[in-house]
């Protein structure tokens, strides 16, 4: 579990020093007809990050890997943003309780939702593993890989003895 959360901390942290990347486009959904007109004129997945300016850095950290997913398979999945403050019809339709959410629809149903997504690892795994996005086996990306299977430890150097 420490791995898990020096692992989320590394990654906030490099996000916030770096400024953060804003690779891939992702528009807004600002009312309800915008949306329904989406979901029933998009013939490909359509995904939707439910987010808030409350949220704060987990939702930037989201954002931005979304926004780097879109630029890796912007072809095969449209995502959005929505802001749950500004749009509550969504908030109640699809019955959001935290940000940052990001739900997957296929056809105006829902293929996937993650509510918790405090690990990335998880999600990219999840989605491009799945069969959502439709990829040939011979040209499946290989997985992410999680936090758990690296060791933050590994280059540290050993600690100081009391005496030295």
């Amino acid at each position: 579990m420490e791995k898990r959360v020096l692992y989320g901390l590394v990654v906030m942290l490099m996000y916030l020093v770096g400024g953060g990347y804003s690779q891939g486009v992702v528009e807004w959904i600002r009312d309800k007809a915008e949306w329904e007109e989406i979901l029933v004129k998009t013939e490909i997945h359509i995904g939707v990050m439910v987010t808030s300016p409350l949220c704060g850095a987990p939702c930037d950290i989201v954002n931005d890997q979304v926004a780097r997913f879109v630029e890796t398979y912007g072809d095969r999945i449209k995502f959005y943003k929505i802001n749950v403050l500004e749009t509550l019809f969504f908030a109640l339709d699809y019955k959001i309780l935290t940000v940052p959410t990001v739900i997957i629809f296929k056809e105006g149903t829902i293929n996937l939702r993650f509510e918790s997504l405090s690990d990335w690892g998880m999600f990219y795994e999840l989605l491009v593993n799945s069969s959502i996005l439709d990829f040939p086996p011979d040209l499946s990306p290989a997985p992410a890989p999680a936090p758990s299977d690296s060791d933050p430890d590994a280059d540290l150097p050993p600690p100081l003895q009391s005496g030295e």
